[in-house]
């Protein structure tokens, strides 16, 4: 299975038997300015792993332009850099970066996707019509593809997003949450999106899917994820591995050799 998404490099992760980290194969998401040195070290050294560089919403009252778009133009040789991202918006909680300030940053990220000819990996938590008005408003600047990470919205507004985004290769990403019952919903939504349009990721370590909830997400725990995905669509485990793979190494621009 080709994880979309996941933080290996986490402190609770890191530890992971090496046996599970080289046979993980995926994209280890850039979140952080000051850890990005380490998620590109990482997916250097294992095979089947690539990276992103982004900085996601929480950290926006903390971002400097300057050096991350240094960061991005000093490692574009890289190959395993894959993408822009996770970047985006997040309102669940009070503590956060203002709006402006994510808004601000999220803007930026989408300016570099587009000048260092990357796709982009967008987060987005309770903030969808800002994150939709966003990404219409720059529709321009995705010339390269947007994936909408850990999709947790209905089938009506990802339709919307993709009726808006005409010409643009939009993707979404499901993780553990299609396995909880108060997140049902999104088995309308898998079925909404065109199939070439649908990736899997685990998003270790969170969101851990049915039946481990609540605990430490594991990279092998995306089968649980793959099997609620087969059910809803009508597919094998298979069927759903290779699917999601394909679009994966499309959106992402990985060739199969690799």
């Amino acid at each position: 299975m080709f994880d979309s998404h996941f933080h290996l490099t986490d402190p609770r992760l890191i530890t992971l038997d090496e046996v599970v980290q080289k046979e993980h194969q995926g994209v280890e998401i850039g979140a952080d300015f000051e850890s990005l040195p380490i998620v590109f070290g990482f997916a250097k050294e294992h095979k089947n792993v690539y990276c992103t560089a982004g900085v996601h919403p929480a950290y926006a009252d903390v971002y400097s332009a300057n050096d991350f778009e240094n960061f991005v133009a000093e490692h574009l040789s890289q190959p395993k850099f894959v993408a822009i991202g996770e970047c985006g918006l997040d309102y669940h909680r009070e503590d956060l970066p203002t709006r402006e300030q994510q808004i601000a940053v999220f803007e930026h990220q989408i300016f570099l996707a587009d000048r260092y000819h990357k796709p982009l990996v967008v987060h987005t938590r309770d903030a969808w019509e800002d994150t939709a008005n966003v990404l219409i408003a720059n529709r321009d600047k995705l010339k390269n593809g947007v994936l909408i990470h850990c999709m947790s919205y209905t089938a009506e507004q990802a339709c919307f997003l993709i009726n808006q985004l005409t010409g643009i290769d939009v993707y979404f990403a499901f993780g553990g949450h299609i396995t909880y019952k108060s997140k049902s919903y999104l088995h309308d939504t898998l079925r909404s999106i065109p199939l070439n349009r649908i990736l899997i990721e685990t998003d270790a370590p969170y969101l851990a899917p049915v039946p481990k909830r609540g605990e430490v997400n594991l990279p092998q725990y995306i089968n649980y994820t793959a099997q609620v995905m087969a059910n809803v669509l009508g597919k094998t485990i298979s069927e759903i591995e290779s699917l999601t793979k394909e679009n994966a190494y499309r959106f992402y621009k990985i060739k199969a050799a690799h």
